[in-house]
């Protein structure tokens, strides 16, 4: 089985747990910004498939991002945060429990990011993993 998509949203890195204190009790919660890019791929992924528990899978990912206008011409790659992995990170999370039961059956991964219009996410995800098909 296969899985090609572009997923037009803009990247964004996965945000970290966020905490307050309401009536003395502590809560750990979400940022909604990540929230939304998480509902917004889930969206563009619906009904796809999905890829049951102990399959081993190969993820390519490409996210492209709007190129600021003030960045000079020179600069080819966007070379400054925020992190790859964190833009992988709120892919997978996105993914789980919805196209693969785990993110732990990724083996094989192979993602990029770089500069593009519009801003999207270029997905592929495949169970046939070299050597084992």
């Amino acid at each position: 089985m296969k899985i090609e998509e572009t997923i037009f949203v803009e990247p964004i890195p996965k945000g970290r747990p966020k905490t307050a204190v309401k009536g003395g009790r502590v809560f750990v919660y979400t940022p909604a910004k990540t929230v939304h890019a998480e509902s917004l791929i889930r969206q563009a992924l619906l009904d796809k498939g999905f890829f049951g528990e102990g399959i081993p899978l190969r993820l390519e990912a490409t996210f492209y991002r709007q190129r600021p206008k003030t960045l000079p011409k020179r600069v080819r790659l966007p070379v400054k945060a925020p992190d790859l992995d964190n833009y992988l990170k709120i892919l997978e999370d996105a993914m789980e429990k919805f196209i693969f039961y785990n993110d732990a059956q990724i083996v094989e991964l192979h993602v990029k990011k770089c500069f593009g219009s519009p801003p999207r996410i270029e997905l592929k995800i495949t169970d046939d993993i070299e050597g084992e098909k």
